[in-house]
């Protein structure tokens, strides 16, 4: 089963968070959880936890992609 989340580190307080890897993309702004900053990912950012951020998410939707729908469905299913 494949982990739909990325960690994103905030640079302000630098606690580690997880979001969707559906929402992560070059140009998301999020909300740090924890000191509720407002960070933009962008890939040309000077944050090297951003930047993996942004990678890592491409990676997961790529994996995501690569698995049959059904098999999607099935697993989501079982989450509930």
């Amino acid at each position: 089963m494949i982990d739909d989340k990325v960690k994103i580190r905030c640079p302000g307080c630098s606690r580690m968070f997880r979001e969707r890897a559906s929402r992560v993309r070059d140009g998301f702004q999020i909300n740090c959880q924890n000191c509720s900053k407002l960070l933009t990912l962008n890939r040309d950012s000077e944050d090297p936890f951003i930047r993996r951020a942004l990678k890592n998410a491409r990676e997961v939707r790529a994996a995501l992609e690569a698995v049959p729908a059904t098999t999607r469905v099935d697993m989501s299913a079982r989450s509930m």
